[in-house]
């Protein structure tokens, strides 16, 4: 007798005209099936499995009755005494064989591709298990599904891509997903989807971004402490890698602010680069393993590529953040002192700094002729301070308080002795550049 006549046979009856009594009839098949070829070979098995399914989607089993034993089938080979590489194959035919039938084996399809994909993860292949997931699609079901039936599906969608390091495709699930955050109203998975949306924009190498969500979630206090710290973490790992500049700035100065954050190992780093303070390749050891990259790829290869590209980025920021300072605290100065003391050469000193400059990140004038670089920020910080110390002498002279607030006072003054101190330190190195040359170039290899 063939399978298609088995199962005709097998669903006939009074008894079976019930959802359940259906339901019983085509878990006993599948089991009686999996038992018959359980000692028989890997192909044997997949072969008898294929077997089945191709019987079910075949035109002389009914529809209910084949949608019954797919999805006892379904149920037992997601975790069954098979070889994995066998239910792998018989789910991958169900998804396949019932895809062309999706609206009369909708729960089918379902549950085969949920089940597939979990298989998949586990053998270290998260995209491709992303994709199945993306593939269900709600919107065009005949059957209401409930908002947080779907909301799972498509956050664990958004989980395998991002552990992919797939940020595109996982941003397009988080559209789907958005909307039932609402429907569902569950703390927990509206602090997941948070945290979803700061790691996209993380591997999308949106650092601001991804710093500002990351300090966010740890400012929310979802998920505790422990959480707080690992978002906290995340945060400045992404602050400190981010492009030199304003916005950066603020943010490191936001993440400085953070109680929690002073317990950090990587706080002393914060703290030097939002005091504007020059930053060396021993202060970096402080970050540890924060910024281990590709931890999340099971590819050993990718996860060594990702590592090297992320320590090439921390370099490159690293250099920034100096140019950044040094703007700040000098006048103008050669490309070639630049380099020695950022650690590059004249040429990748210049092209860092026009690049800085046409980014609008950094002021200054590059003098390609004498090699040289002026800087704005330098300049405008001795105006200010002094169109400050004019409007304290004249309201002095009128007997009338600065038009400041006292805080403000006080931080005027400080610039005023830090420009003054930067003034004398820098026409220092100038002198010992100019008399004692060999010594400054061991100086600076010594300080780089």
């Amino acid at each position: 007798m063939s399978l298609a006549a088995q199962l005709s046979e097998l669903f006939r009856g009074d008894a079976l005209d019930t959802a359940e009594g259906s339901e019983r009839a085509a878990a006993k098949f599948v089991q009686d099936t999996l038992a018959e070829h359980a000692q028989g070979g890997a192909e044997a098995q997949q072969q008898a499995l294929a077997d089945v399914v191709d019987a079910c989607v075949g035109e002389h089993v009914a529809q209910p009755a084949a949608a019954a034993v797919l999805g006892a089938l379904t149920r037992a080979l997601g975790a069954g005494p098979l070889d994995a590489a066998v239910r792998q194959a018989a789910l991958r035919r169900v998804v396949d064989r019932t895809q062309q039938r999706a609206s009369a084996f909708e729960t089918v399809v379902i549950d085969a591709r949920r089940a597939l994909a979990a298989l998949v993860a586990g053998d270290g292949r998260p995209e491709e298990a992303a994709a199945l997931l993306q593939g269900i699609r709600f919107d065009q079901s005949q059957r209401t599904h409930s908002a947080r039936e779907m909301l799972a599906v498509h956050m664990e969608a958004i989980e395998l891509f991002l552990a992919a390091g797939r940020p595109e495709q996982a941003a397009q699930v988080q559209i789907r997903a958005a909307p039932l955050l609402g429907q569902v109203a569950d703390p927990g998975e509206t602090a997941r989807y948070r945290y979803f949306q700061a790691r996209t924009n993380e591997l999308s190498l949106k650092y601001i971004e991804a710093a500002t969500m990351y300090h966010a979630i740890a400012q929310s206090g979802a998920g505790g402490e422990a959480r707080q710290r690992e978002a906290l973490e995340r945060a400045i790992q992404c602050a400190v890698v981010a492009s030199a500049g304003p916005q950066k700035m603020r943010v490191m100065a936001d993440l400085h602010r953070e109680e929690l954050a002073a317990a950090l190992p990587c706080y002393g780093l914060l703290g030097r680069m939002v005091q504007r303070r020059l930053v060396g390749p021993a202060e970096l050891q402080q970050l540890g393993g924060l910024l281990e990259a590709g931890r999340d790829s099971p590819d050993a290869a990718a996860a060594a590529a990702a590592a090297a590209a992320k320590a090439q980025l921390l370099d490159h920021a690293v250099r920034e953040h100096n140019v950044f300072v040094l703007s700040s605290l000098y006048a103008n100065m050669r490309f070639e002192n630049l380099g020695r003391m950022l650690g590059v050469g004249a040429d990748e000193a210049e092209l860092l700094c026009a690049r800085m400059i046409e980014e609008g990140r950094m002021k200054g004038r590059i003098d390609q002729v004498d090699g040289v670089i002026t800087f704005e920020g330098a300049r405008e910080v001795k105006e200010v301070s002094a169109a400050i110390s004019l409007k304290s002498q004249a309201a002095a002279a009128h007997h009338q308080q600065p038009p400041m607030h006292f805080r403000e006072v006080v931080a005027a003054r400080w610039d005023d002795r830090i420009v003054r101190l930067c003034t004398a330190v820098e026409e220092a190195v100038d002198l010992l550049i100019d008399r004692h040359p060999v010594y400054t170039n061991v100086l600076f290899k010594q300080v780089g």
